[in-house]
């Protein structure tokens, strides 16, 4: 009788290999060409690439702040926010900055806007980017 049950498994998890071998992997595969961006204020902005995924977005750029400036991204479907976020306050300098935004509804944010603020969060330039 063991040799049976034994006989029995190796069946099934031979059977069950190819199932497994086949599947595809889950990937965050970007779904949208990238879009390229830029917000200016006198001589500041933020520019870079909007890369576009199925549940999020993500906004890749460089921030050269004369004075104190903040990036800030919305994700948007439709007319309604997905998620907001911004980057730290930056006062006279150059940085890499790079912001992720979750857009979990199907199909994703189908637009963002990019705001550059000054250090108390007033709106000196904004722009909206649509996915292609």
């Amino acid at each position: 009788m063991p040799r049976k049950v034994s006989a029995i498994i190796a069946a099934v998890a031979a059977a069950a290999v190819p199932v497994l071998a086949g599947a595809p992997a889950a990937t965050a595969a970007t779904t949208y060409p990238t879009t390229y961006f830029s917000v200016q204020s006198d001589d500041s902005w933020y520019a870079g690439q909007i890369t576009w995924y199925n549940r999020s977005v993500s906004l890749d750029g460089d921030l050269n702040a004369y004075g104190c400036k903040r990036a800030y991204g919305i994700a948007w479907a439709g007319i309604t926010p997905l998620d907001e976020r911004s980057t730290s306050t930056h006062c006279n300098n150059y940085t890499d900055q790079n912001i992720s935004l979750a857009a979990n509804v199907p199909g994703g944010a189908d637009h963002v806007r990019i705001n550059l603020t000054d250090a108390n969060g007033k709106v000196l330039a904004y722009r909206y980017y649509y996915r292609p």
